[in-house]
């Protein structure tokens, strides 16, 4: 995970994409290894006035959208 700072605040995407890893990443989420090769989801954008790059295994980015979706569900 990479760290900026900046005059953004909240929380928003720039990008999501997929990608091949040309290195070995750990998931934000789970922590666990997203081996070079493997195909894994990395997201930039801003939170609370940082910028943030993230590599996912594309399931839990998926299962953390989703969980979000819900989220704002019950708050609806």
């Amino acid at each position: 995970m990479s760290i900026y700072r900046t005059d953004t605040l909240g929380d928003h995407y720039i990008s999501k994409r997929k990608h091949a890893a040309k290195k070995n990443h750990s998931c934000c989420n789970c922590n666990q290894a997203i081996e070079k090769g493997n195909v894994y989801t990395k997201t930039v954008g801003t939170y609370d006035g940082y910028f943030v790059s993230n590599a996912w295994h594309t399931d839990c980015h998926e299962n953390h959208m989703q969980y979000l979706k819900d989220q704002t569900r019950k708050e609806g």
